[in-house]
């Protein structure tokens, strides 16, 4: 059986006649996570965008599933995503944010919402407004976003970013789960010992081109 779940078949894109990513081919596997490591600026969060649908590649193409992206489906399906940090809205609770967002797909209950956001510790502050949120409240209730409908495919940016250690170990646990489950993960980070803890295989992107590091 074929366990490839994301195929990106020599893709290119640039910005402003700035080459970002260069012919690139790589494959993810269902139940494998995948790290992406690189500078600021340096395109990992291209990656995932491409990866989403959030972005166009200007050659090569993308397969998820067996569909082709921007020809088949226009967005990556059953995917949990959060890149370059995506706000909120500001006026509204913690709840009433994830409430509104589940609304698109109607795939879960506030029950379920509220199940998840004990699960990434911010339940008691599900009443409150966003704006009174901490960064790493926030980044808290990204992370809920992402997971409330137990997608099999998680794409994060940074998922360890503003958090206290307690916090840090509360999101590994989750991803490691996530994983034991038999679903899969890429995500970016700064932090050597995330790649250690969480990826089954990194990969570096410099100047453009991708390739695969040692992570033991």
């Amino acid at each position: 059986m074929n366990d490839l779940i994301i195929e990106i078949r020599n893709v290119s894109k640039s910005y402003k006649n700035v080459s970002v990513i260069k012919d690139l081919s790589l494959n993810f596997a269902k139940g494998k996570s995948y790290g992406i490591k690189g500078y600021n600026g340096s395109g990992k969060s291209v990656i995932l965008k491409l990866i989403a649908g959030f972005a166009f590649a200007d050659s090569g193409e993308i397969v998820v599933n067996g569909k082709v992206l921007k020809k088949d489906i226009d967005f990556i399906e059953d995917a949990g995503v959060f890149i370059n940090a995506p706000e909120f809205i500001n006026s509204l609770s913690g709840l009433n944010n994830l409430l509104y967002l589940a609304e698109i797909k109607g795939k879960i209950t506030k029950k379920e919402i509220e199940n998840t956001l004990k699960l990434v510790g911010i339940y008691e502050a599900r009443l409150k407004k966003v704006s009174t949120y901490s960064q790493g409240m926030k980044q808290r209730l990204r992370l809920a976003q992402a997971i409330m409908e137990s997608p099999d495919i998680l794409i994060l940016d940074e998922p360890m970013n503003a958090l206290d250690r307690d916090g840090v170990e509360l999101v590994k646990r989750i991803l490691k789960k996530h994983i034991e489950e038999g679903k899969t993960l890429i995500f970016t980070s700064h932090n050597q010992d995330d790649f250690t803890d969480l990826a089954d295989e990194v990969y570096e992107i410099e100047k453009g081109a991708v390739s695969k590091v040692n992570i033991s």
